[in-house]
């Protein structure tokens, strides 16, 4: 069958475990990963909903491609209790997109994603600065 190595600290190992998890949890269903607010390898955005099929492409290409260009992992999350409800912000609902990794990577994944937001839904981000 198929087989993972990992190497590096013990820290970089056990987060190896956990993102492969969730990327066998999104094959069951919906994932939400709890406490990512105090994780140091978490960021957040929130994407308009009419923007979620832009951002993540035609099975998930557009996703997988910003994932690989930043050697990050991005994937919705959906609180258990809030399936399909999404979160107001500017009249729209919106749903949650976890990056997940070091610094950098997720700093320029959040970036690009912004930026297809702005393409997509101009003023989401600008709007009022």
């Amino acid at each position: 069958g198929m087989m993972a190595i990992c190497s590096g600290t013990k820290v970089e190992r056990s987060r190896v475990r956990e993102y492969m998890k969730w990327l066998f949890q999104q094959l069951e269903g919906p994932v939400y990963v709890h406490g990512w607010e105090a994780r140091e390898d978490c960021t957040v955005v929130d994407i308009p909903s009419d923007c979620i099929g832009y951002i993540t492409g035609n099975r998930r290409a557009a996703l997988g491609s910003m994932e690989e260009e930043w050697g990050s992992l991005m994937f919705f999350m959906t609180e258990p209790d809030d399936r399909g409800r999404g979160h107001s912000r500017g009249g729209g609902g919106t749903e949650r997109l976890a990056i997940f990794g070091p610094e950098r990577a997720r700093r320029g994944s959040e970036l690009k994603i912004m930026s297809s937001i702005e393409t997509k839904s101009p003023g989401f981000f600008t709007r009022g600065l």
